[in-house]
């Protein structure tokens, strides 16, 4: 069995680590407390912002190459109807996160969220 051992991966030309980009790795994520005041955990995640009952807008550290990147968020409540969630407008800085019950009303809620695709 092979092991590799490294602190620091650099890129072909040995000036810096290796890039997140053209890779099938994980943008952007984080998780935020229901208020939409706190990010708990992030990467790639400047800042947050609370902009409805239900609505979170995150914006990037380092932005994506266009707007048609996959983003996938998750509510989680101690609710039993609550947990569905969804982002509904994405730009290349920034994208949204909405939480809402089974009836479709919006909730605040701890949101997890996930970007996938390529940083410009």
């Amino acid at each position: 069995m092979s092991e590799i051992r490294a602190t620091t991966i650099s890129d072909e030309t040995g000036n810096g680590p290796i890039a997140l980009t053209k890779q099938s790795a994980a943008k952007a994520f984080a998780s935020t407390n229901a208020a939409g005041t706190t990010i708990n955990e992030s990467f790639n995640i400047s800042s947050l912002g609370d902009t409805a009952t239900g609505r979170q807008l995150l914006s990037f550290t380092s932005n994506m190459s266009g707007s048609t990147y996959m983003s996938n968020a998750n509510a989680n409540s101690s609710q039993n109807d609550w947990g569905h969630a969804g982002s509904v407008t994405k730009s290349t800085s920034q994208y949204d996160t909405t939480g809402y019950d089974a009836g479709g009303s919006y909730q605040d809620n701890v949101m997890s969220s996930i970007i996938m695709g390529d940083l410009a």
